[in-house]
């Protein structure tokens, strides 16, 4: 098993720029992959502005973990699988919906165990002929002892489409979105040059 520093698998080591997003700084999510080819684990350490009166993290607290948790595995399903070799399109993934369980209180520390739905490599399939694509993930957010906290699940709609639309549908809103579209399209580019 290689570690993640020396792995060129299918997985970027940014986890597709969540770690650097503003609210998962400022709440001090954790970003990591036990397995390097296995499914990411978010956590949220225990913060007293994300618990409730009786020392509980709150449900708001379960429900973000399994949110970014089941997106970065969507990402992963399609990272895992590709949208095709000669492909200058890029994906737009955009939650259709959601729902959400709280179970268990904890007190401490909330972390994911996130996985797609369904088949994700029959829906790469369907996404490189089709250009789009739903995909549902499933996702149990864990206290410190393995207690249940919550659990939730999101139905992904994924669709190809040129940077350039991307960059005036999203661009504006999130500029690192089209920056690493750019980027991800010019490493694909070089690799087949």
């Amino acid at each position: 098993m290689s570690s993640a520093a020396d792995r060129t698998g299918p997985y970027p080591d940014d986890f597709y720029g969540f770690r650097d997003v503003p609210f998962h700084v400022h709440l001090g999510m954790r970003f990591e992959r036990p397995d390097p080819e296995g499914a990411a684990v978010v956590t949220l350490p225990a913060g007293n502005s994300l618990r409730g009166p009786d020392g509980a993290q709150s449900p708001a607290a379960v429900y973000t973990v399994g949110e970014v948790a089941s997106g970065i595995s969507v990402c992963d399903a399609l990272a895992l699988h590709g949208a095709g070799e000669n492909t200058t399109l890029v994906p737009l993934v955009l939650t259709r919906s959601t729902t959400f369980e709280p179970r268990e209180d904890v007190s401490g520390a909330l972390r994911s165990r996130a996985r797609p739905a369904g088949d994700a490599k029959a829906a790469t399939e369907r996404l490189r002929s089709a250009r789009k694509v739903s995909l549902a993930v499933k996702c149990e957010v864990l206290g410190e002892d393995d207690t249940p906290a919550g659990d939730i699940s999101v139905d992904f709609y994924i669709r190809m489409m040129s940077l350039d639309l991307l960059e005036s549908i999203a661009g504006q809103m999130v500029p690192g979105m089209a920056e690493r579209a750019r980027e991800v399209l010019g490493a694909a580019r070089a690799a087949r040059a």
